[in-house]
């Protein structure tokens, strides 16, 4: 039995990348569940899109617990490397996903969105002229 295994046993909790691996299969099965919903109005949007965004947030927060110095160690660089890859995937996910929510709550309260999305999408809606 390997001594990180053993280090585990005596608090009956799974090694840390098993816990990891576990919490980012239930976070992936949420993201999917609310990703699949369709909803019917701005607010609605603002609110699915906030809800992307905080899982996103929690999976950067697991990928981040196999960068911390005790549990690192040992860890081949490539490992390491696709773990910090990985992570700064899912933080530019959170934050496409709190923009996201931001513009459609702009879209909800009829305010211009994002210089992107104001400048592409919904100038016309608001009677702005161009």
């Amino acid at each position: 039995m390997s001594t990180t295994h053993t280090a585990h046993q005596h608090d009956d909790r799974l090694p840390v990348t098993e816990r990891v691996l576990a919490a980012l299969d239930e976070l992936t099965e949420q993201f999917s569940t609310i990703a699949a919903e369709a909803p019917d109005s701005n607010t609605a949007h603002a609110l699915r899109a906030d809800r992307l965004a905080t899982i996103c947030a929690r999976r950067v927060a697991w990928w981040n617990l196999l960068l911390t110095r005790r549990h690192r160690d040992g860890l081949s660089r490539l490992f390491v490397r696709a773990v910090i890859h990985a992570a700064g995937q899912e933080q530019d996910r959170a934050r496409f996903w709190r923009d996201a929510a931001a513009d459609w709550r702009a879209r909800a309260e009829r305010r211009p969105t994002s210089d992107v999305a104001g400048a592409m999408s919904n100038h016309h809606d608001l009677g702005i002229a161009s």
